[in-house]
C-alpha cells in the first residue's frame, strides 16, 4: 500500500525533528512493517522482525512525501512464516529510493518468553540525570516521544531504564492503520533513545539507529504500568555502538528482545540534536 506522510497528518513527527527536518523514526517504520506483513496473513501473529535496516532516512520539511510499503508472499520455514518487506519513496518523486527493509517473522501464536536475569554489571542505581534533564540537555525528542521515565543505571556495560508505552495510534496520526499497536513504537524508540544517551555519556556524542538484527515479541502488547528496558552493550568504537535490548514487565518477565542493534555515533549529531548547544569537545 502507499501513504502520504506529513507533519499535519502524522503529528508525532513534530516531536522527531533533527536539524530542522521532521524524520520518520525507525520505531514507526517497524510498526508499518508489522502491519504490512500481517495484512495478507490473517490469523497469524507478529513473532518478530529480522535484519531491519535504515538505508535512506525519510526527512520532511514543509512538503509531504508519498511512501510505498511492499510485502512479499509468506514463506513457511522452520515452523514460522517469513515475509520480505521494503519501504520505498513515491514514484512521483522521479527517483526510486529504498528507505528501509526488513523481514517479518509470523507465527500461529506467541512463543514462551526466555528466562532473563539482569547482569550484575547493570545492577547499579546511581545515574544522576532525571528524564527532564536528559531531554533538555542530550536528546531532541518532543513531548509525544518522551518515553523515558527514569534511568536506573548507565555505565560502560550498558543501561537500565523504565519507559512508558505509547498512547493509542490516533494520537500519533490521522487514519491509523490499526486501532492498537503491533509493536509499541514509543517503547522501541525509547530503547533507541537509551542507546543515544549511553553513547553521549560514554563517548561524548549522540547516535542514531542504523540496523537491528532481530526483534522478538512474546505477547500482544506492552503493559500500561511501564516497561523496564535493559541495554547490554556488546561492542563500541569511536563511531559505532552495538548492543542488545531486553524488555520486561514489573515482574521481570520478558516481553520482547531486540538483538544486534547498531547505532552510528557522530559529534556532528550533537549540534543536529541541539542546534543551540556549543560545539562538542
Amino acid at each position: 500500500y502507499e501513504r502520504e506522510i506529513d507533519v499535519q497528518s502524522h503529528p508525532v513527527l513534530a516531536s522527531h525533528v533533527i536539524d530542522g527536518r521532521a524524520v520518520v523514526p525507525l520505531a514507526l517504520m517497524a510498526e508499518w512493517f508489522a502491519h504490512a506483513a500481517l495484512h495478507e496473513n490473517p490469523g497469524l501473529v507478529l513473532h518478530g522482525l529480522e535484519d531491519m535496516r535504515v538505508l535512506n532516512g525519510i526527512r520532511l520539511k514543509e512538503e509531504s512525501k508519498l511512501i510505498r510499503l511492499f510485502a512479499g508472499k509468506a514463506r513457511r520455514r522452520n515452523g514460522v512464516y517469513e515475509v520480505d518487506l521494503e519501504l520505498r519513496n513515491g514514484v512521483r518523486e522521479g527517483k526510486d529510493i529504498l528507505h528501509s527493509r526488513a523481514r517479518a517473522i509470523l507465527a500461529d501464536g506467541y512463543a514462551a518468553p526466555p528466562a532473563y536475569r539482569l547482569p550484575e554489571s547493570l545492577s547499579c542505581n546511581h545515574y544522576p540525570r532525571s528524564a527532564a534533564e536528559i531531554y533538555e540537555k542530550i536528546l531532541f525528542h518532543g513531548q509525544r516521544l518522551r518515553g523515558l521515565r527514569t534511568v536506573q543505571c548507565c555505565n560502560a556495560a550498558g543501561m537500565v531504564a523504565e519507559v512508558v508505552r505509547a498512547t493509542e495510534p490516533s494520537h500519533w496520526m490521522a487514519a491509523p492503520m490499526r486501532n492498537s499497536w503491533l509493536c509499541d513504537p514509543l517503547v522501541l524508540d525509547s530503547a533507541f533513545q537509551m542507546a543515544s544517551v549511553w553513547c553521549y555519556e560514554q563517548h561524548g556524542c549522540v547516535s542514531l539507529p542504523s540496523r537491528a538484527e532481530s526483534y522478538r515479541q512474546f505477547r500482544t502488547g506492552f503493559p500500561d504500568a511501564g516497561v523496564v528496558v535493559a541495554l547490554e552493550v556488546t561492542d563500541a568504537t569511536a563511531r559505532r555502538m552495538r548492543g542488545d535490548f531486553t524488555f520486561m514487565d514489573g515482574r521481570g518477565e520478558v516481553i520482547a528482545r531486540l538483538t544486534g542493534y547498531e547505532a552510528v555515533m557522530d559529534p556532528l549529531l550533537n549540534r543536529a540534536f541541539k542546534p543551540e548547544a556549543p560545539p562538542a569537545g
